[in-house]
């Protein structure tokens, strides 16, 4: 995990990853092989992306927070089934980038990469690390004005309401040596060990040598390394060759550089190798006071007793483990056959209230077989809406679609036009039963025209 606190930082460790900048540990040859899970794609788009997300910031954290945080997930190259191992690189790298998105939410995932022209293959993710807040109230301590008995000025503690906001911080998720170390065990727990991979070991002092410092130091040791000159050779005697000095100078030079390039590599990093038994020195000191720490605690439960009573307790907490471990297996059993019964009650009532729609619209579809364009218009909103997409997409009711695309009852859409309220209003009216006027005549005569209307769904 690396924190990118700066765009230069964000454009450094983007033009690494899409190959923009060298990368000498590289092959270029493989580089089609690499692949991008996200739309971003190079540096610029990475940078795009980053700004995006930053835009939701609506409160600060620090002053110059992190921009981005960058995960690598790998594992040594012969724990891939490329280098004759077990391990699936494209599920891991799934699964990593999965446990990554719940972590920090899939949003801000802002771009993967998968990058397998180097030895072992690597998924590189970049993560916007944003915090949502919710509404809080927080307790702060204010100035009162004045000064207490002691010259002091005082204070007082208020309660301020804190409304919900975005932030960026990093440190919510990493901010701490406890925090990375949780996230490296919960990896393990979570991804790593459904891969045939374990975690490394806890509470380890060993730092990381980058590809940079490895080849920095590889570089400084060939710098050195012998290299002939054609004044050398002369004082040595001219060689019986057709070769000039200058080229068996060369020559001699390769071929020593050759012989001893793996001695010069191993001698390069050499003291990258004593950091590294210093470290693992440390962690064995480290471990060391944990399990000193852990026996003291142990202790406390058998000082004082005979090797019989110890050999009691030991029986009675073996006894417990088995019972806890069966209450475990019992209680995980529960919430399965629980979760299988919640999934079976879901299965039933979604074929329940299927077939209720079914039964619903077979008891809608006789009806409109038989109904009038004025009873159709008397239903409700709803059911009348539910109904005309009935008409216009059932082949058994391109009769009753026709009679009720003609009636001015209706608009092309089957709403209710001003014919089809008057109608309607007309045949709930008490008032209905009086002798047609003029207008009432005029509508009745209107309803009984014959059809003439368009026809068909596509009105």
């Amino acid at each position: 995990m690396t924190k990118l606190k700066s765009w230069s930082a964000v454009a450094t460790s983007g033009g690494h990853t899409w190959r923009t900048l060298p990368v000498p540990h590289a092959d270029p040859d493989k580089q089609h092989l690499n692949e991008d899970w996200r739309d971003v794609a190079s540096p610029a788009a990475l940078r795009d992306a980053i700004g995006g997300r930053l835009a939701l910031v609506t409160a600060t954290t620090a002053k110059s927070p992190v921009l981005c945080v960058e995960y690598l997930i790998t594992a040594r190259a012969e724990s891939f089934k490329e280098q004759g191992g077990e391990t699936d690189a494209p599920a891991y790298f799934r699964d990593a980038q999965a446990f990554l998105e719940a972590r920090h939410g899939a949003a801000n995932v802002v771009a993967v990469n998968v990058q397998n022209d180097e030895s072992a293959p690597h998924l590189v993710v970049y993560v916007v690390p944003l915090v949502e807040r919710p509404a809080r109230t927080i307790r702060k301590s204010v100035f009162a004005g004045g000064r207490d008995e002691n010259g002091k000025l005082k204070r007082v503690t208020k309660q301020i309401h804190q409304p919900a906001e975005v932030v960026l911080s990093a440190d919510h998720y990493n901010g701490t040596p406890a925090k990375l170390s949780s996230l490296q065990t919960a990896f393990a727990e979570e991804v790593a060990t459904k891969h045939r991979l374990a975690r490394g070991l806890e509470l380890s002092a060993a730092s990381h040598t980058t590809n940079k410092q490895h080849h920095e130091a590889l570089a400084r040791a060939l710098a050195g390394h012998i290299d002939l000159t054609a004044a050398e050779l002369e004082r040595r005697g001219r060689l019986w060759s057709k070769e000039t000095p200058e080229e068996q100078a060369a020559r001699l030079s390769e071929l020593i550089r050759d012989h001893y390039a793996p001695v010069i590599a191993c001698a390069a990093s050499a003291v990258h190798d004593r950091r590294r038994a210093n470290e693992m020195e440390e962690t064995a000191r480290r471990h060391q006071e944990r399990y000193k720490a852990a026996a003291r605690e142990l202790a406390a439960f058998t000082e004082g007793l005979s090797d019989a009573q110890q050999s009691e307790v030991k029986q009675a907490a073996s006894q417990l483990r088995r019972e806890s471990e069966e209450r475990k297996r019992w209680e995980a059993e529960q919430a399965r056959q629980q979760r299988e019964e919640a999934e079976r009650e879901q299965k039933r009532e979604a074929l329940r209230e299927r077939e209720r729609l079914e039964r619903r619209e077979r008891a809608l579809v006789e009806r409109l077989k038989s109904a009038s364009p004025l009873a159709f218009a008397g239903a409700n909103e709803a059911t009348r809406r539910e109904c005309w997409g009935l008409l216009a997409s059932r082949d058994d009711l391109a009769q009753a679609f026709e009679l009720m695309s003609a009636s001015p009852y209706f608009d092309s859409a089957g709403h209710l036009t001003d014919v089809g309220h008057r109608a309607v209003l007309s045949a709930t009216d008490p008032a209905a039963g009086k002798p047609p006027g003029p207008r009432e005549r005029s509508e009745a005569t209107l309803q009984n025209t014959p059809p003439t209307g368009p026809k068909g769904p596509n009105m």
